[in-house]
């Protein structure tokens, strides 16, 4: 199923990189295959490509609205309820003009909330310049509470998408409280448990360790495992190929799951324009080509070392998970954000889903 013209692509990006990793899982009709190269250096002959564990970043934003349409199907949440019922202490920063935010302008991005508390962040990085490289680790959750004390919105809310990693750390965090667990378990014992995915989490543990992939900077140098005490829920996650087919294989509809209803709750379009061709479902960017009859529901992540992705088309009954660990350098950086080329990973998933496509 994973053709020479896939490898050929998998080479090139690894070829122009610093000690890159690249894999790419794909699942169709209940049949799997997964293919990668690894730096020498982690290689571990107990473990094959389809176990090792990666970095998934802004992925893990859809098992956050999976949680909300989980807990929306139970009765107890709506999608349209406001955010400063569960948290008024953070009024001033979840309302503008009247309106509040909900947990639906969360999920979809339309909060008009910041993408980053950056003035933190930076402050942060400026005391010590190694936090460059996991940026999130000193971003506490005090320092969210102090941000949301006292951020004051200023744009409309339900108007515009701009991507908000502080909205979705907020959702997860609030769903948690709901929950009454930690983040972490909230999502292991609701999303992770009944979709029978064993080796997903937030923290690796040491015995672990051994599978991880190491991702390096421009200059070689390696980057300590991603973690974001604070907003969990906008990108902490780690997995490993065989369990996010796992995840799409039910998000296709070829398992068997108690979350069937919210799953496809997750895939509803909003009508939220995100970018050109991309609209928003709960979490999940519905993205439409000239060249397809179907959309891609898809989800990205990026960390400082890895990129993901993770997309399917369900009535064709396929899904398509990548990492790599390559370095952008800036004119390529400069190529996506402008729209001239497509984001690490989509290149080769969209030629993927092309030969798979019925003729």
């Amino acid at each position: 199923m994973i053709t020479e013209n896939t490898l050929t692509l998998m080479q090139n990006e690894v070829s122009k990189a610093h000690q890159a990793s690249i894999a790419v899982g794909l699942t169709k009709n209940k049949q799997r295959e997964y293919v990668g190269f690894l730096q020498d250096d982690i290689v571990n002959s107990d473990a094959t490509i389809g176990d090792m564990l990666f970095e998934i970043g802004s992925t893990s934003k859809t098992f956050t609205s999976l949680l909300l349409a989980k807990l929306v199907n139970e009765g107890r949440i709506t999608l349209d309820d406001p955010i400063s019922a569960y948290k008024p202490e953070y009024k001033k920063a979840l309302t503008y003009k009247g309106k509040d935010v909900t947990f639906r302008h969360l999920a979809t991005h339309t909060s008009g909330l910041p993408r980053e508390d950056m003035k933190t962040i930076r402050k942060n990085i400026k005391e010590d310049k190694k936090r460059k490289n996991n940026p999130y680790k000193d971003f506490s959750p005090a320092d969210l509470h102090r941000f949301f004390s006292n951020f004051t919105l200023t744009k409309d809310v339900g108007k515009k998408w701009a991507y908000s990693n502080l909205g979705v750390g907020l959702l997860g965090n609030t769903l948690a409280e709901i929950c009454d667990m930690s983040y972490e378990n909230a999502i292991k014992t609701h999303i992770l448990e009944p979709l029978g995915m064993n080796d997903t989490m937030i923290t690796v543990k040491n015995d672990q360790m051994d599978r991880y992939v190491k991702g390096y900077t421009k200059k070689g140098e390696p980057v300590p495992p991603i973690e974001l005490p604070a907003i969990n829920g906008a990108g902490a996650f780690k997995s490993s190929i065989n369990d996010m087919l796992t995840y799409l294989e039910h998000q296709i509809g070829i398992r068997e799951n108690s979350l069937q209803e919210s799953i496809s709750m997750t895939h509803e379009n909003q009508h939220v324009k995100a970018v050109k061709g991309i609209e928003m479902g709960l979490g999940w960017m519905i993205e439409n080509n000239k060249w397809s009859d179907v959309p891609i529901i898809q989800h990205g992540g990026t960390t400082v070392g890895f990129h993901t992705y993770c997309g399917f088309m369900k009535k064709h009954k396929i899904g398509v998970v990548i990492f790599s660990t390559i370095q952008i350098p800036f004119v390529r950086l400069l190529r996506m954000v402008t729209g001239l080329e497509d984001l690490v990973n989509v290149n080769i998933a969209n030629s993927i889903f092309k030969r798979h496509l019925p003729i």
